[in-house]
């Protein structure tokens, strides 16, 4: 490989996009190569510029590529349209025809993991469980096959309430040796995982390591500084998680990853909780303005910024209306964890119903089978039950919870 392109992928591995970027072009000029032009295009595509990345990708004509070369051009393409451009129909469908094009299995196995990624980020879940299981049952995956798969059915089964596959697929997706941000799909399923086993500490811990492992000016981090927010936001710290969150989603607003729509949405939802109504509102519209088909899974996130926001403005209909929202797009999509943890606000919020609804979920796990105790003593007025799901939401550090089961208890015995 010429010196010229082996540093510009260096520093890009090093999260120097700025000088990938130079350097890349540097070699570019004197070596019109695709490795070149593949360390530019990631090197302007992680910068958030998306539209330049694309024009050099489109400068490859592909009926002139092998089979490895094509693999080579078409993959970065692809998660290039749909995420950085917002095309996911159009990078879909770009992916799909390409899967025509290919006759080796494993690079079949590739393209239909990254078709997998897309089904999953495009809220489709069980669809992305679908392929994933396909890519990690065949002989003939790669290992950058494996990465993607793996990573995604960790998050995937973690949404969906399937706790105890989580912790081994994340595994064989660092195993495999995937890149880097995959690291943090599959961690996004591990603390997911975690807290509605009720480990907290472990999840928050694992947040913390994954932020720790990263450059303050790489991307990675600030996605790591979302997985830690999330715990903070489960544990009630809104006062914590209020600057990790606003730092973060300032650190992704420029970028086209389905991350960034969510760290407004849990913003928004984390500053509704404080009372700070209309800083509330100001992140909501961000929020809606920014979620699309990409991040699509995040739907439920995006209801619930709705519903904390309505309460805030003392709207409480409206605020129970938008968090059974949230838990039937969850459940729509079957993601079944988060419709749990969605009728948990719903509950907090005054939702006398939501307990047939968990019960329907059936999700197992600590924190689901304390949801519908939680439910079920809200709906009957149950001054003990609260007082006893205070206590156990308090002891596994879910404090927020705790609180407002204790004033709704208190309530309770006031008649």
């Amino acid at each position: 490989m010429p010196e010229g392109i082996a540093a510009a992928e260096q520093a890009l591995a090093n999260g120097d996009l700025k000088q990938a970027e130079e350097l890349g072009r540097a070699a570019l000029r004197d070596d019109d190569s695709l490795a070149a032009r593949l360390t530019v295009a990631q090197a302007l595509a992680w910068q958030g510029r998306g539209r330049d990345a694309d024009a050099v990708l489109a400068e490859v004509d592909p009926a002139a590529l092998s089979e490895p070369e094509l693999m080579a051009w078409a993959l970065p393409r692809a998660a290039n349209q749909f995420w950085m451009l917002d095309e996911p129909e159009r990078a879909t469908a770009f992916l799909r025809a390409t899967r025509g094009r290919v006759t080796s299995a494993p690079a079949g196995a590739t393209l239909d993991a990254l078709l997998g990624t897309f089904a999953m980020n495009a809220g489709s879940p069980q669809r992305a469980m679908e392929l994933a299981s396909q890519v990690l049952a065949s002989p003939d995956a790669d290992q950058q096959a494996i990465g993607w798969a793996a990573a995604a059915a960790a998050l995937c089964n973690a949404r969906m309430g399937t706790f105890a596959d989580v912790d081994e697929l994340a595994g064989r997706a660092i195993a495999a040796g995937h890149p880097g941000l995959l690291r943090f799909t599959s961690g996004f399923g591990q603390t997911t995982a975690l807290v509605m086993s009720g480990d907290l500490d472990r999840a928050e811990s694992l947040a913390r390591e994954l932020v720790e492992a990263t450059g303050a000016q790489q991307p990675s981090h600030a996605i790591g500084q979302l997985l830690l927010a999330d715990v903070l936001l489960a544990r009630g710290d809104l006062e914590a998680s209020v600057p990790v969150l606003e730092t973060a989603a300032v650190a992704l607003a420029p970028t086209g990853y389905s991350w960034s729509p969510l760290a407004w949405m849990w913003l928004a939802q984390a500053l509704a909780q404080l009372g700070r109504v209309s800083d509330a509102g100001r992140i909501l519209a961000r929020a809606e303005s920014r979620h699309g088909l990409k991040s699509m899974l995040f739907a439920p996130e995006l209801s619930l910024a709705r519903a904390w926001t309505s309460a805030a403005r003392r709207d409480v209909p409206g605020a129970i209306n938008s968090a059974r929202e949230a838990a039937r797009a969850a459940e729509r999509g079957g993601q079944s964890a988060v419709a749990v943890r969605a009728l948990i606000d719903a509950v907090r919020l005054g939702d006398i119903r939501a307990a047939e609804f968990v019960e329907r979920l059936g999700v197992d796990g600590v924190v689901g089978r304390m949801a519908l105790d939680y439910a079920r003593a809200f709906t009957a007025g149950d001054a003990s039950g609260l007082d006893a799901s205070s206590a156990a939401f308090g002891d596994i550090g879910m404090r927020g919870v705790a609180v407002d089961a204790a004033a709704q208890a208190e309530s309770a015995r006031r008649g």
